[in-house]
């Protein structure tokens, strides 16, 4: 709950619409309590005619006489009245609270969402998509109900509650107390609900982030599953999630089914005992029947405000539950940005990259990714490094954008501390095609586009030229209007990488990043985004990764890594004549190469 209360900042943004909306909710319920009183009334005063009669014609014709028809008849014009201002109250109260709940649910949603935006990438190498896309969808809904059904149904039930036990007080104290005895009985069980309520609803919203994510990886990966004929499997694990999912909720809902049919039971108790009691009272002349029917219809509306105190707490342990997993999110440590430099203060990027004793350990891992690693590579250079898998490239690589902090050392661009350049300035000079190519479900040229501001279809012609994919995507009936599927199953994986690389060099930045972007493509085309790479980027500093040889050998300098150190470096030639562990890579690619061309 303590989670759920730090969010009333929420109500003070909005404190005009939602004093407003209270005020309105008040008067509604002002409203609302004046017809038992108007019946009251009309009950009494027509009981007081029909008195006056002392025959059965007599009080017929007094029953009908002008006057208690002119009784009757100002008597439903002020419940008409009353009805009419308590609806268009109410209707005012909803157009306040609620729509200013969806307004918090849209300022929530979105800082949520820029939150998850500045998360490290340890942070999404630790969690399940499906698990973050709950806190971010159904989470903030739930949390919405607090701002909006919660909090309205809490203010109704306060409201009236006040107003119509000190207006049954004022009546009869003794009538009141005997229609409110079943009240301490119904609250003992609430509160055994709520905290029942209270912790199935954790459960439940972990368990539906398990099955949100199950289902999220399933149809993600559909082309594998179908490849691997695992329907059957998917399907079963699927069905197994759900079924545990399903529990939980029969269990919650069971509880629910209870409590209903106890507050009908309790508020009929309630009605029973004005009865009863009212009837004794009238006998003993303390009350009048108006008094019975007046206090029937108090009890009647404390059924709504008692019954929505069930659902009421219900909302807020959701609520709570649900912001107890938001608020555990938005604890996570996001990559500083230390630099309190604009980019209009900063100088333009040119691309000299320095590493100093640099060392890297994933979150949970025991061994380092990148260890004590140091080199230069100067504005303009290619630079390569190669290595077997998991010898510590990719790692090595997503230090410079800042994906990853480094656990040791400091990394410089141009000279200056990574750290104390702006992240958005020094991510928008940096092209990065990382190892796993993602394409959106949009046109191929919206994705060409996707890091620049204003899409021009002539520079997104030539960076898809430079990347060798011009000629693939004019052969599309809808050219570069064509739409993609889900992350670019349109797309053979050749194509996607070329895709990609395109995304990067219409950027033009300062330092380009391809993180074995290459190895869907044949030697061919591999070769031509090399020579344009090498030809006509000589401003633009760039980072190659790979296993192959075939794609680092036009480099300025290579560094080969080995358990995250740098065991070699030169240019190719260099590293053939150290006949160290470049040398003999090269050799086995080769004959690898020589024994598939026969």
């Amino acid at each position: 709950m303590k989670e759920l209360l730090k969010l009333n900042r929420f109500f003070y943004k909005y404190k005009g619409t939602v004093i407003l909306g209270v005020l309105f909710l008040i008067c509604a319920n002002a409203f609302l309590v004046w017809i038992p009183i108007i019946i009251r009334q009309t009950i009494d005063a027509v009981e007081e005619i029909a008195e006056a009669g002392t025959s059965s014609t007599v009080i017929w014709d007094v029953l009908f006489s002008a006057e208690a028809g002119s009784l009757l008849a100002m008597n439903t014009g002020y419940l008409m009245l009353a009805v009419s201002l308590y609806g268009l109250l109410l209707y005012a109260t909803r157009q306040t609270l609620i729509v200013t709940s969806r307004k918090i649910e849209f300022d929530l949603r979105n800082e949520i969402f820029d939150k998850i935006q500045r998360l490290p990438q340890s942070y999404y190498a630790a969690n399940k998509t499906g698990d973050i896309y709950v806190r971010a969808t159904e989470d903030v809904q739930r949390v919405r109900e607090y701002f909006g059904p919660a909090f309205m149904y809490t203010i109704q039930t306060i409201s009236r509650a006040a107003i119509i036990i000190s207006i049954m007080l004022l009546v009869n104290p003794v009538l009141t107390l005997w229609a409110l005895l079943p009240l301490p009985v119904l609250s003992v069980f609430a509160y055994w609900v709520s905290g029942f309520i209270h912790r199935r609803s954790n459960e439940i919203q972990e368990q539906y982030a398990e099955l949100a994510g199950r289902a999220s990886e399933s149809f993600s990966s559909i082309r594998l599953i179908k490849a691997y004929a695992r329907e059957e499997y998917e399907s079963k694990q699927f069905r197994k999630e759900s079924e545990i999912y399903r529990r939980k909720k029969l269990k919650l809902d069971i509880v629910e089914s209870l409590f209903h049919p106890m507050l009908s039971l309790l508020i009929g108790l309630s009605i029973v005992l004005v009865i009863w009691q009212g009837g004794i009272m009238v006998i003993e002349g303390l009350i009048t029947v108006g008094n019975i029917a007046e206090f029937i219809i108090h009890v009647t509306y404390l059924t709504w405000p008692v019954a929505s105190l069930g659902y009421t707490i219900n909302l807020i342990q959701r609520s709570a539950a649900s912001q107890a997993r938001i608020a555990r999110m938005m604890r996570e440590e996001e990559i500083d940005d230390l630099s309190t430099r604009t980019e209009k203060e900063i100088s333009a990027i040119e691309g000299k990259i320095e590493f100093e004793n640099v060392s890297f350990r994933y979150p949970g891992s025991a061994s380092l990714a990148v260890n004590r690693v140091s080199f230069t590579v100067h504005k303009g250079q290619m630079a390569a490094f190669i290595g077997r898998t998991g010898s510590g490239k990719t790692s090595l690589v997503q230090l410079i954008p800042r994906l990853f902090e480094p656990s040791a050392g400091k990394i410089y661009i141009d000279g200056t501390d990574i750290r104390e350049i702006p992240l958005g300035v020094l991510r928008q000079n940096i092209g990065f095609v990382p190892q796993d190519t993602f394409l959106f479900s949009d046109t191929i040229g919206e994705n060409i586009a996707f890091g620049v501001e204003k899409m021009d279809l002539e520079q997104v012609r030539q960076a898809a030229s430079q990347a060798q994919v011009l000629e693939n995507i004019d052969g599309f009936d809808k050219g570069f209007k064509t739409l993609l599927g889900e992350r670019g199953i349109t797309l053979s994986g050749g194509q996607k990488q070329r895709t990609s690389i395109a995304r990067a060099l219409i950027r033009k930045p300062s330092v380009l990043i391809f993180d074995d972007s290459l190895s869907a493509v044949d030697t061919k085309t591999e070769d031509l985004i090399l020579d344009h790479l090498q030809n006509h980027l000589n401003n633009q500093t760039s980072i190659i990764i790979s296993h192959r040889i075939s794609s680092v050998k036009q480099a300025d300098i290579i560094f080969v890594l080995d358990e995250g150190c740098i065991i070699e470096q030169g240019n190719h030639r260099e590293l053939l004549t150290q006949k160290g562990f470049y040398a003999k890579m090269y050799r086995k690619q080769l004959l690898e190469k020589e024994l598939s061309e026969l």
